[in-house]
């Protein structure tokens, strides 16, 4: 009798573990929409009635960007509101961890000080930043935004119609998800518990819901190997690439010649969205060569057995999921879902002023 409950238990353990193990591999299911590669946050100085504000300033928390105007009738006040009531949802230091950023796309009105007023209807620790014109429109073309200012009417008085989506910033300081205008506030603040204790794989933001296999990655990095080639990486590449990998932080901005500065090549960048084999006759080749900014080629500087010391060094900063799809263990095909969520929202037309 007893050895039969003993069974019994085993087996009701085991069940249990089966069905605990199955739950942590489940994927979050976000309710905003997933870049399908980050957008590193540019490195523009805004004002504030506080002094400047960079977004490089905020790295080590949860960012929530949104563009809008003080004069705007509904829009702004309502997903201001929403954010508002999705941040109580959360713990006090879960809440502590994220930081409201409101940028007026409408300098010609909202000072610093009329944004630190407004803003603080909602929260005392939302901040309300503005710039000049060329400055507001870098950031906006940067997160691919849009806003229109409109004719002003017989008063002077004139609207402007702009994206409302809210912006989500990592605390690595990139753009990886966006909610659309009407997101419940209860979608929001699951979408930030999950952000804040459990985060955005960079893998996973740029495959935007891969599908996964069971497959446990299978490359080993010889510890001789990556030493050596962190040896040949200083020597050879970090002049470019910086001594973390982290490349230039305006990689992604495509330059007048169609050129581009150095991408970082540890995990927050795309290479290992490359096979080795393409990564070898890039750095054996060169890239862009016919440009003013360009890659040279190494194929008479280093031998194929140097670059692979390299790729063993670059690879022991990337995740597994990195590791697997580089490999070949990963696809880019995405889950399928019900309602496909929109890259980005439309402009929202708002009602003329008073």
């Amino acid at each position: 009798m007893k050895h039969s409950i003993l069974i019994l238990g085993g087996i009701l353990l085991a069940f249990a573990a089966l069905i605990v193990a199955y739950t942590l591999t489940q994927t979050y299911q976000f309710n905003g929409y997933i870049l399908p590669e980050p957008v590193r946050a540019p490195e523009t100085m805004l004002r504030s009635a506080n002094g400047p504000v960079r977004l490089g300033d905020f790295q080590g928390k949860i960012v929530l960007l949104y563009f809008g105007y003080t004069f705007c009738p509904d829009v702004c006040p309502t997903s201001l509101a929403n954010i508002k009531l999705a941040l109580g949802d959360l713990t006090p230091e879960e809440a502590a961890q994220v930081q409201v950023i409101f940028v007026s796309v409408d300098p010609a009105r909202d000072t610093p000080e009329s944004l630190a007023r407004y803003v603080a209807m909602f929260q005392d620790d939302f901040i309300g930043a503005t710039g000049t014109r060329e400055e507001i429109d870098w950031m906006v073309n940067a997160f691919g935004a849009k806003y229109t200012v409109e004719a002003p009417n017989a008063d002077g008085n004139y609207n402007v119609s702009h994206s409302a989506f809210t912006m989500v910033l990592d605390r690595s300081g990139y753009y990886v998800m966006n909610w659309a205008h009407g997101t419940p506030s209860t979608a929001i603040s699951a979408d930030l518990h999950h952000l804040i204790n459990e985060g955005i794989p960079v893998s996973a933001q740029i495959l935007a819901g891969p599908t996964y296999t069971p497959v446990v990655c299978a490359v080993t990095l010889i510890p001789a190997h990556v030493r050596n080639g962190q040896w040949l990486y200083e020597h050879h590449c970090a002049q470019c690439h910086g001594m973390d990998m982290a490349g230039n932080p305006q990689w992604q901005v495509e330059l007048a010649d169609g050129s581009h500065l150095a991408p970082p090549l540890n995990g927050s960048g795309s290479a290992w969205t490359y096979s080795q084999s393409e990564l070898l006759t890039i750095i054996k080749e060169g890239r862009n060569l016919d440009k003013p900014i360009h890659m040279p080629a190494f194929k008479t500087k280093l031998m194929d057995w140097e670059i692979e010391f390299i790729f063993s060094y670059v690879q022991s900063t990337w995740d597994i999921n990195q590791l697997n799809y580089q490999h070949g263990f990963m696809t880019l095909t995405p889950n399928p879902t019900d309602t496909p969520a929109a890259p980005l929202a439309p402009l929202i037309t708002v009602t003329p002023s008073p």
